[in-house]
């Protein structure tokens, strides 16, 4: 991965996680009503201006009649709705006929009852189903930091959906089915569930973990929940438009603008956002509960796939060893914010090669279109053909005559 370039920076366990990791009694699920089956007409999406929330509120957007409660940070309504649709905007999914589908709310997760008027959030109650996609995104920032938004906010969603007992679909990451991993024993089953004891990572990766925990503990009181948990995101198959703040991505770019890579590759594989967000959305409004779904791509590639299609879009690299990379990289980073990032993105290690198991996914989906593209050139080449667009690469020929 193109994560070599970064530096080791795994978190320990920080006091009071197996505690924020517990439901607590407050929480009483009341018993369904009505079946879970129904088409939804009103869908509760948090996160809905994030990368992946894009995608998924676009997909409820077309695959449904449902109007959409999109609970975003803002001063009021109105600047809410200007944000999704700057999202939408950005991954070029904006559709003007679907404004009057999406329901701004301009209300903060971490906030008891969002922090939003009584009214209101007895209107956000009479959702059908909730897909609770908001959290905070850092790999490098410490657990204390992220835990108002990804554990508290995940059991504010609870305490909404528990007094009309709404389906919540809880969007997580594979990276915590990962600390089950023992290579070469097999693939990772979906049911895998993590005791505190064996997580290891980063304080985003522990949060996504709580998160879970108090999903599965709703759900055992009689919740219908759903966990998913994707592989590393990608853009769209057909545009390529991904997160300028992605790892995966701000390490290609660290590559471009020291214009050389190591000697050492992987194997790497991304799953498309389209996918995942189609794949959700099908199972948040087909009663896909009582289950945790992996998104993963059955395909791989060497990362020097990447390299190739960077150098064949007109970006020259070279090769160089791996601690010169490095001390490069550093050095650049002085006086360059996005590789001060990259430098600061921590290397996560792996004693073997790790397959998931997505059973319950394939079976969810089998009769439906929804499948995820395997890794190919041509999906790179949109990537970097959008990120070229929005400036987050530079131009090759401007890079190709600062070389020459």
């Amino acid at each position: 991965m193109p994560g070599e370039y970064g530096r080791q920076n795994v978190s320990p366990l920080p006091p009071g996680l197996t505690a924020d990791a517990q439901l607590g009694r407050s929480i009483s699920i009341r018993s369904p009503t009505g079946s879970v089956h129904t088409p939804p007409q009103r869908v509760l999406l948090t996160g809905g201006t994030g990368f992946l929330g894009a995608y998924l509120l676009h997909e409820f957007l077309t695959r449904t009649d449902a109007k959409v409660f999109c609970l975003v940070r803002a001063r009021g309504h109105a600047e809410a709705f200007d944000r999704i649709v700057s999202a939408l905007h950005r991954y070029q999914l904006w559709d003007p006929q679907h404004a009057t589908r999406i329901m701004p709310f301009a209300g903060d997760v971490s906030e008891p009852g969002f922090g939003l008027l009584a009214r209101e959030y007895r209107a956000l109650c009479r959702s059908d189903v909730i897909v609770h996609n908001a959290a905070r995104v850092n790999h490098v920032e410490p657990y204390s930091r992220l835990r108002a938004a990804n554990v508290q906010g995940t059991r504010h969603v609870l305490e909404l959906a528990a007094g009309g007992a709404i389906p919540v679909h809880f969007v997580s990451t594979l990276s915590v089915a990962a600390s089950c991993a023992r290579p070469p024993a097999g693939p990772v089953l979906e049911s895998a569930r993590p005791g505190p004891a064996e997580v290891h990572g980063n304080g985003y990766l522990l949060s996504k973990w709580a998160g879970e925990e108090l999903i599965a503990q709703a759900g055992e009181r009689g919740l219908p929940v759903a966990v998913h948990r994707p592989d590393r995101v990608c853009g769209g198959v057909a545009t390529g438009a991904v997160s300028t703040d992605d790892a995966f991505w701000t390490l290609v770019r660290a590559a471009v603008m020291l214009g050389a890579v190591a000697v050492e590759s992987a194997e790497f594989s991304l799953v498309p956002a389209d996918y995942v967000a189609a794949a959700i959305v099908h199972l948040a409004t087909h009663g896909g509960t009582g289950r945790t779904y992996h998104f993963t791509n059955h395909s791989t590639a060497p990362l020097t796939l990447v390299w190739d299609r960077l150098r064949a879009n007109g970006f020259p690299l070279t090769t160089a060893p791996l601690a010169d990379l490095a001390a490069r990289l550093t050095g650049a980073a002085a006086t360059d914010q996005g590789l001060a990032r990259a430098a600061a993105i921590p290397v996560q290690g792996s004693d073997g090669v790790v397959c998931f198991d997505d059973s319950n996914t394939v079976q969810a989906l089998a009769g439906t279109s929804i499948r995820c593209a395997p890794m190919s050139a041509e999906l790179i080449d949109r990537h970097i053909e959008y990120l070229v667009d929005v400036g987050f690469l530079p131009s090759p020929v401007a890079v190709a005559g600062a070389s020459a």
